[in-house]
């Protein structure tokens, strides 16, 4: 199948940015996407009731459709979530949430720090030790947030419910008019009492990780959700490359984990439109200055012909003013950020 408009951004880098994020809507209902990761068996892991005296750290990056209110919209979402060094109980939190709505122009994008947080670790855990669900509070009054007009706070609901998070993890976010509030007891992805109908569902590509893990004195984290078009020509595997999307979610501490998500989109040798997806977990990363680099392997699906494929060796580095990264010793230029936002703090 020919996208036209598709081929006129692969040899025109005169395309704007809104243009790009158009074509992104196109890939919302690709089967081959919603299979970025090898989908590994589910087990059924029961947790608790969420908590705010939960002991526990939330990662994540990657897309979803905003159903139900835009049920063919693809959406990219970056959450961190994390406990305060020295936390006892309460719901302290801090952290950071990202969404990037690719489709509409009204309230449909949100930067807002992370003040509270409620969690259940499950038992047992997944494969990788991770597993779990969490509720994070946004604040949207806070300095420098961004959030849909007249909502004073957003509320983010994860679960980890496999390592292989396409298909089975779960992203909603919540968009109320009410302060920062903890949910309501027994809260489990329901509607929430002053805030709309929730957007996300089960992930469509990336992954998100819920541990048992404490905050540390010095920890550092990458959160992204964000766009970019190419502004010169970029090809990975033969496929010419016009621009993506990008989601990241990544905490820096005595060990580093995480993990990034990015869609290209492009076209083949062929003439035909083809989507790239890499869904990387992250093992090892420096972040400094607002610049991280993070690296561990990815998972590489070409759209067409083989299957996705694991370890592959991979390497992503993301600033406030775009995202450049290496596969398989293939460099790509600079993706400059024309839309969203990317955090390193």
């Amino acid at each position: 199948m020919r996208y036209a408009f598709i081929e006129r951004i692969a040899r025109s880098r005169t395309a704007s940015a809104i243009a790009i994020l158009a074509v992104l809507v196109s890939i919302a209902l690709s089967g081959s996407l919603a299979q970025a990761r090898v989908t590994l068996p589910f087990i059924s892991r029961a947790a608790a009731d969420l908590s705010g005296d939960t002991v526990a750290k939330v990662t994540g990056g990657g897309t979803v459709l905003a159903a139900p209110l835009y049920p063919n919209t693809v959406a990219t979402f970056g959450v961190n979530a994390r406990r305060p060094p020295g936390f006892i109980s309460g719901g302290q939190a801090v952290g950071r949430i990202h969404y990037d709505r690719h489709r509409n122009t009204t309230g449909r994008l949100v930067n807002a720090p992370v003040v509270l947080m409620e969690g259940a670790i499950t038992n047992p855990q997944t494969p990788n030790g991770t597993g779990g669900k969490a509720a994070l509070v946004g604040d949207c009054t806070a300095v420098g947030a961004t959030c849909p007009t007249g909502d004073m706070s957003v509320v983010v609901y994860v679960e980890d419910n496999s390592d292989s998070g396409a298909n089975s993890d779960i992203f909603k976010i919540y968009f109320c008019t009410g302060g920062v509030t903890p949910p309501p007891p027994g809260f489990a992805g329901g509607a929430l009492p002053g805030c709309d109908p929730p957007e996300g569902g089960t992930l469509r590509s990336g992954n998100i990780q819920v541990r048992s893990t404490p905050g540390e004195v010095g920890e550092t984290t990458t959160t992204a959700a964000a766009a970019g078009v190419f502004p010169a020509s970029a090809r990975l595997n033969g496929v010419e490359l016009a621009g993506g999307i990008f989601g990241v979610g990544a905490q820096n501490a005595s060990t580093s984990n995480g993990d990034v998500e990015v869609q290209f989109t492009g076209m083949s040798l062929l003439g035909l439109s083809q989507q790239v997806t890499i869904v990387a977990w992250i093992t090892s990363s420096t972040m400094v200055g607002g610049t991280a680099t993070l690296n561990g392997t990815a998972i590489l699906d070409m759209g067409e012909g083989p299957p996705p494929t694991g370890g592959h060796p991979f390497s992503v580095t993301v600033s406030p003013t775009g995202m450049s990264l290496t596969i398989d010793g293939t460099a790509l230029p600079n993706l400059p950020l024309s839309d969203g936002f990317v955090a390193v703090e």
